[in-house]
């Protein structure tokens, strides 16, 4: 069963009444347990195909199925309940609300979904344990370093139990060491907690982990 199904994907922007293509005939498909990568330079569309994949940007042609849900012309509501229900984000900055404490950062997508207070904060405790951070759940995100609080972005992205997750160079600004005990994380947690991943990056090492890997060039998706 494919999670991801993509066919002649296109998406163009429109530049001072120009229009430049950006993503020409993407062509993808992620199936159950799998870690894919997107790879490629700067600006050729990574952040661009994973935005569209999870419901925050629209494409111009093509077919796209994820986790079951035609994305194809889906109003702003219909992809803000796609993504509150379906999917998930790692995001290369994490974030993370400053005003609110490691703990309460995991619980509140939690909290949108409907799980009580009591169950949230009782899963989030019990995921933050599992990245390793059960003795910094009240601490807020300017007290953390830089990879703990790539932990609890993390912990919040998997606490809510979805099948895909959306990683925008997640280990982007780590350094080397943080960023492979990051991805062996992620690895390890997958075994626990069995769900797919899009990986985008520009990080060699960081791709050689996943599963299967695509680069993407002028536009068009090719396997490495």
């Amino acid at each position: 069963m494919s999670l991801v199904l993509i066919e002649h994907l296109k998406k163009s922007y429109y530049i001072s009444e120009r229009s430049v293509s950006i993503l020409s005939n993407i062509n993808l498909s992620v199936g159950e347990n799998e870690i894919v990568s997107v790879e490629g330079a700067s600006g050729v569309g990574k952040s661009t195909l994973l935005n569209i994949i999870g419901g925050l940007d629209e494409f111009d042609s093509g077919r796209l199925e994820v986790c079951g849900v035609n994305l194809a012309n889906k109003t702003e509501r219909e992809r803000e309940e796609f993504r509150a229900q379906k999917v998930t984000f790692i995001f290369q900055h994490h974030l993370l609300l400053p005003d609110f404490s490691a703990i309460e950062n995991v619980m509140i997508p939690l909290l949108i979904n409907g799980v009580s207070y009591y169950k949230a904060k009782k899963e989030a405790k019990a995921m933050l344990e599992k990245v390793g951070l059960g003795d910094r759940i009240d601490s807020f995100p300017a007290q953390l370093s830089g990879g703990e609080s790539a932990r609890v972005g993390v912990a919040r992205a998997l606490a809510t139990g979805k099948q895909l997750i959306l990683a925008d160079e997640p280990t982007g600004n780590l350094d080397r060491e943080n960023s492979k005990n990051l991805m062996s994380l992620i690895l390890q947690l997958q075994k626990e907690h069995p769900f797919s991943m899009i990986l985008v990056t520009h990080d060699l090492e960081l791709a050689s982990l996943a599963t299967k890997r695509n680069k993407l060039i002028s536009g068009e998706l090719q396997s490495v």
